[in-house]
């Protein structure tokens, strides 16, 4: 594949540094991640109340950082039992992201994490699930975003565990502002092969998160990212690239998402040796272009210098 004509963009989200989306999180991690030529950062938008949108927005427009939204449903607001305030809680967040400058809502935004019902999904589930997402979707096409589904594993959730389960329900929503989004963690647990998931999400696949196996250091765990990125590349995969990697966990983020062993030792680890080993992977299958020939590289004393971020 010809680098001269990428057609993917490589970012992290923010949890690296904090899932707590404030003035002083804006001021501090984003031109840390503009120092490491990161692209996109997906900013967390749960908490909706506590993100100045103008702020960051105008902070990513200075820094070139183009910014993704997300989010999981709270508590009490899961489509599948509640669609209606689900829907309040979607449209909320749509706005805010819409504020931020973002062109895409995504994340677990058809369910509480860790919520599930202890038996297979019903007809009834997927109804209120579509009755939640029409009346957002339809307002993001009035501002030319999409919102995006991820499954996640069983663990989790009972209601998209795949990613032909998350094709199906996209087409029984029949909205075409909704995509698909992977998650390698995700899949390793519920795909046959990284590669298989790929090719059933088929063309709406459109952003993915690059996760270990354990939610590690990227190519410390048994992932095999070369499946992965080979079957996006043989896909004409031109979306998204997000490293989710958490570091260091706090307790509110170990309780969600069950990381008990601590994740990676720091940020730092995932900015010099995670962030350039996922690079290579998206370089070598021809989904980012390779650098330019003088591209400048943070001061490593500059970065072991900064504060670190909860």
């Amino acid at each position: 594949m010809n680098d001269q004509h990428p057609r993917c963009r490589f970012g992290l989200h923010a949890g690296l540094w904090t899932f707590d989306w404030t003035r002083e999180a804006a001021e501090r991690v984003l031109p840390e991640a503009a120092d490491y030529a990161i692209e996109v950062l997906e900013i967390p938008i749960g908490e909706v109340e506590r993100i100045d949108a103008p702020h960051t927005r105008a902070l990513c427009e200075r820094h070139g950082i183009e910014p993704t939204a997300s989010l999981c449903l709270p508590e009490g607001a899961a489509a599948a039992l509640h669609p209606d305030r689900a829907s309040a809680v979607l449209l909320r967040a749509l706005e805010t992201a819409h504020a931020l400058g973002s062109r895409i809502l995504t994340g677990v935004t058809y369910t509480t994490l860790n919520w599930r019902s202890g038996a297979l999904p019903t007809e009834m589930e997927y109804a209120n699930i579509v009755r939640a997402l029409k009346p957002v979707a339809r307002k993001a096409r009035e501002w030319d975003m999409l919102v995006g589904l991820e499954p996640c594993n069983r663990y989790e959730t009972h209601l998209l565990n795949t990613g032909a389960q998350a094709a199906a329900l996209i087409d029984r929503l029949d909205e075409p502002n909704v995509f698909i989004h992977l998650d390698s963690y995700h899949m390793h647990v519920e795909e046959h092969g990284l590669g298989a998931g790929v090719r059933a999400a088929g063309e709406r696949f459109q952003y993915v998160h690059l996760s270990e196996s354990d939610r590690g250091l990227p190519g410390s765990g048994n992932l095999d990212w070369g499946d992965l990125f080979r079957s996006m590349a043989e896909a004409g995969f031109s979306g998204y690239l997000i490293g989710e990697i958490f570091a260091p966990s706090t307790p509110t983020i170990a309780a969600a998402l069950n990381i008990w062993q601590g994740g990676v030792p720091s940020r730092l680890d995932v900015l010099e040796k995670g962030v350039p080993f996922l690079k290579a992977l998206a370089r070598q299958h021809g989904l980012i272009p390779s650098p330019a020939p003088f591209h400048h590289r943070v001061d490593d004393r500059r970065a072991r210098d900064r504060t670190e971020l909860s």
